[in-house]
């Protein structure tokens, strides 16, 4: 029987994990764990009898590995893909052997996510002709490797160029553990952002389901709006569809004190739910959604979902009335011309920043 998300977490977060870093004694239980939990919950190994993608030779000699399972699609659709992604690697040790980073957050949290969420997929899969579901846990995205061609999901995505091109849309979660801020708004604290649905198309189907968990609100925002980061700019770059979706940094980010016990558990349990559904309407969503557009854009879906959070601020708040009178000029301006010009979407990323401040 396959453990709960929150004891998904607190075993990958926990002292026998020992942070997670790629090629440890931790490491190794982590991913033996992660396994362990696919096979519980049916998903079936990826590469034959094989769960694991190797990763040799990483900088100083490592050896890692990417975990991948899957659920067979059905029908026509069967052999398209997708994809829902959370790195299991974390920091390790501290330098001076003080303790271990536990990770919780980042990103143990959204690994517990994908694999209940792809276990609730599993036991009541839609009867339709459908996708098959690719869940991968990629390893070497954290320091030393991140933003290199020794990532994880860089080498997953050069070693398997018939499964990338297969992969109608993948799914990406990190930092998807916190509630936004302690004793803010309910609007805000349990708000998480999708980003990268106006490059691809299937905006209409996040928006369908922006109300079908009771307690989440999905907050979509186009990708110039949050500063590049994560597994997702190997897609990107390579123009493969995908959404990234995270709850941002908090207090806790790459410190030895991200640990299990701080995070959100009722909000990560409602977004088990969200991203099951998720799964279920993409398995079976028109191919059309899937078409990869580079100068693709919402910018009156990054203000509504702006404008809702900083409407329910204290109005205490400093400057909140100038950011309200900006945010409806660009609403006007979408209205009009459809999307904001350049020099517009530049201050999108001042108002994620306002937010994040907020909540700190």
């Amino acid at each position: 029987m396959a453990d709960s998300t929150l004891q998904i977490i607190h075993y990958l977060a926990s002292r026998y994990c020992a942070g997670r870093r790629t090629g440890t004694d931790g490491w190794k239980r982590a991913q033996q764990y992660i396994i362990q939990q696919m096979q519980d919950l049916g998903i079936l190994p990826f590469y034959g009898e094989e769960y694991l993608q190797p990763l040799p030779h990483l900088p100083g000699n490592i050896e890692g590995a990417n975990i991948l399972g899957y659920i067979p699609g059905k029908g026509q659709l069967k052999n398209r893909y997708i994809m829902i992604e959370a790195h299991y690697d974390h920091l390790g040790t501290d330098e001076d052997e003080l303790g271990y980073y536990p990770g919780a957050d980042d990103n143990a949290a959204a690994v517990g996510i994908i694999l209940r969420a792809a276990g609730y997929f599993h036991a009541d899969p839609p009867q339709a002709d459908r996708r098959s579901i690719l869940v991968a846990c990629f390893d070497a995205e954290e320091p030393p490797f991140f933003n290199s061609p020794h990532m994880g999901v860089e080498r997953f995505c050069e070693a398997n160029p018939e499964v990338l091109n297969a992969i109608d849309l993948a799914i990406f979660l990190d930092l998807m553990g916190h509630g936004l801020g302690t004793g803010t708004h309910e609007k805000i604290m349990d708000s998480f952002f999708l980003i990268g649905a106006e490059k691809c198309g299937v905006g209409p189907v996040i928006n369908q389901l922006e109300t079908s968990v009771k307690g989440i609100y999905p907050r979509r925002m186009g990708i110039h709006a949050i500063p590049p980061s994560g597994n997702y700019i190997a897609f990107k770059k390579r123009e493969r569809p995908f959404i990234f979706t995270t709850s941002g940094r908090n207090h806790f980010y790459h410190t030895l004190f991200d640990s299990a016990e701080k995070l959100d558990y009722p909000k990560i349990n409602r977004l088990v739910l969200y991203f099951s559904h998720l799964l279920r309407d993409l398995s079976i969503a028109p191919r059309q959604y899937f078409t990869y557009d580079p100068k693709g854009a919402a910018d009156a879906e990054s203000l509504k979902s702006l404008k809702e959070m900083f409407q329910v601020m204290d109005p205490e708040t400093p400057n909140l009335c100038n950011i309200m009178n900006y945010i409806e000029k660009a609403e006007k301006i979408c209205k009009a011309n459809g999307n904001l010009p350049l020099p517009e979407q530049s201050k999108l990323l001042h108002l994620v920043k306002l937010i994040e401040q907020y909540v700190s």
